[in-house]
């Protein structure tokens, strides 16, 4: 008879929490800490469950103490949420939110983070617009002068080379080659992978093909993999690296090796078939040189 009780009592607190619905899920949420609902906030931001995320910053700025480092981060999710959800982006509330942060707390670990992306609204404009270059210019600078040892500002500096090469001015590119060239020539690893990429493009712009395949070969050795991504693959970066090996620096030993990875790797990938001919090639080009040299 206990039992029987138990179970139609289990049954009926189902039932409460089944039609209440939201008061039985608000009550667990609020014994969640700040941190926690962060934790869930910035997973259903990468899951790109942008409801989700908005909720759950919005809980952590609701109970946290405006300014406080919970509050900081939830104000600063909340902003980038709001302008990078595709679709149903607002970009002006992001641009509100980013600029409330600063005021409230412009010290905070995020004031950096929020400057970098109130400047990339300005860069990053419409198809058909054109960037005030200008002022966009002036927004990296500020935030490497004001906090230079902060990863925002190497960032920063990394968009300020990546404008200075879109110029395809000789002596720019120079410029940014050289700046470059320092940046990835220090102790911190971060953001060093991006400036090889970088150079890689200027290298090829300069006509600079063996420098080029190096900084292509140095950007994908630092290349960031994500384990948890099931649709991480390096087919084309294999292929890209093949064909500048082949073509560009003539260095058939090397495209070999990178064909023939991509082979091994991805048995099923599309430029398989352009592989094998491609080593085909390779083998009739060796043998005639050598025929020709009576070899």
């Amino acid at each position: 008879m206990f039992d029987q009780l138990k179970r139609v009592m289990a049954v009926g607190l189902i039932a409460i929490c089944g039609w209440g619905g939201f008061g039985c899920a608000q009550r667990v949420e609020r014994e969640e800490t700040p941190g926690e609902l962060l934790t869930r906030a910035w997973m259903s931001y990468r899951l790109s469950e942008w409801e989700n995320a908005l909720q759950f910053f919005n809980e952590v700025r609701h109970v946290s103490q405006k300014g406080d480092e919970s509050w900081v981060m939830a104000q600063y999710g909340l902003a980038v949420t709001w302008d990078r959800r595709r679709p149903g982006e607002k970009p002006e509330r992001a641009t509100a939110l980013f600029e409330e942060l600063l005021k409230v707390a412009p010290d905070s670990q995020m004031a950096p983070w929020a400057m970098l992306a109130l400047v990339r609204q300005q860069h990053l404009v419409r198809v058909g617009q054109e960037p005030n270059y200008e002022v966009v210019n002036a927004g990296y600078r500020q935030i490497i002068d004001r906090f230079p040892e902060h990863l925002a500002a190497r960032e920063a500096f990394l968009y300020l080379k990546s404008i200075q090469i879109a110029t395809l001015d000789t002596a720019e590119l120079q410029k940014a080659v050289a700046e470059l060239e320092k940046f990835v020539d220090t102790d911190r690893e971060e953001f060093v992978g991006p400036a090889w990429s970088l150079l890689a493009v200027s290298y090829q712009l300069l006509d600079e093909q063996e420098k080029r395949l190096a900084a292509e070969q140095n950007a994908f050795r630092l290349t960031e993999v994500d384990p948890t991504d099931p649709f991480a693959e390096f087919a084309w970066a294999y292929w890209n690296l093949a064909c500048i090996a082949e073509f560009e620096v003539g260095d058939f030993a090397l495209a070999r090796g990178y064909y023939e990875q991509l082979m091994a790797e991805y048995p099923n990938d599309i430029r398989v078939y352009g592989c094998k001919q491609a080593l085909k090639r390779m083998d009739a080009l060796e043998a005639q040189l050598r025929e020709e040299e009576g070899l």
